[in-house]
């Protein structure tokens, strides 16, 4: 795994040039960001997302996933630390970190939610679910109608562990349809999860 260890102390995480005003960004790069606060439903679960899915969201992400910019991981760590502070969402058994293929973990280099997890589960004293595994591998959800996307997440999470009563955080980087969440509050259900809410960096929901 690539890691940027070698990034000027003080600037930015993100365009590297001025001085870091908060979550490792600078004035300028946090004013691209369109922050939401959003809180929605998923079939009754209840979700949140913090930003909306706009340009800069979208270059910020993808420079993380597919450009190896792994110091951003600090940046949607403390995003989401702070608002589950912020809003005492803090009563949880377990935190899931939305899980990868084994085989899309391979082809990135790391697995970029549980980076980013790993962040701020330890500072919540809440355990991860490192159980709950991706076993089918995937195509990209945006590539397939509604139809097809319902068929391609069908059975592909598993957990080999008990979690009767649980509550469960869910955490993820982008909702856009919802369904990879809810095969995955599926699965935690059917194995006895009490509830489980959802946290994400950004949705394609810009209102509540």
């Amino acid at each position: 795994m690539i890691d940027f260890l070698f990034l000027d102390e003080g600037l930015c995480y993100s365009c590297k040039k001025e001085d870091i005003y908060k979550y490792h960004l600078c004035p300028n790069c946090l004013d691209k960001l369109d922050y939401i606060g959003n809180t929605f439903k998923l079939s009754g679960n209840t979700c949140y997302s913090l930003y909306f899915y706009n340009d800069f969201m979208k270059k910020l992400i993808g420079d993380y996933k597919f450009n190896r910019n792994t110091s951003l991981k600090e940046v949607f760590s403390e995003m989401l630390y702070q608002f589950l502070i912020d809003k005492n969402l803090t009563d949880f058994d377990y935190i899931l970190a939305s899980p990868s293929s084994r085989k899309t973990v391979n082809k990135r280099g790391f697995d970029h939610i549980n980076l980013i997890v790993d962040g701020f589960s330890n500072k919540l004293e809440i355990k991860k679910l490192v159980e709950f595994k991706k076993v089918k591998n995937t195509k990209s959800q945006h590539t397939l109608n509604r139809f097809e996307r319902n068929e391609n997440l069908r059975g592909a999470f598993r957990l080999d562990k008990e979690i009767k009563g649980s509550k469960i955080l869910l955490i993820d980087d982008l909702i856009t349809t919802g369904n990879t969440a809810l095969e995955t509050i599926k699965e935690l259900k059917n194995r006895g999860a009490s509830e489980v809410v959802t946290l994400a960096i950004c949705s394609e929901r810009s209102v509540n």
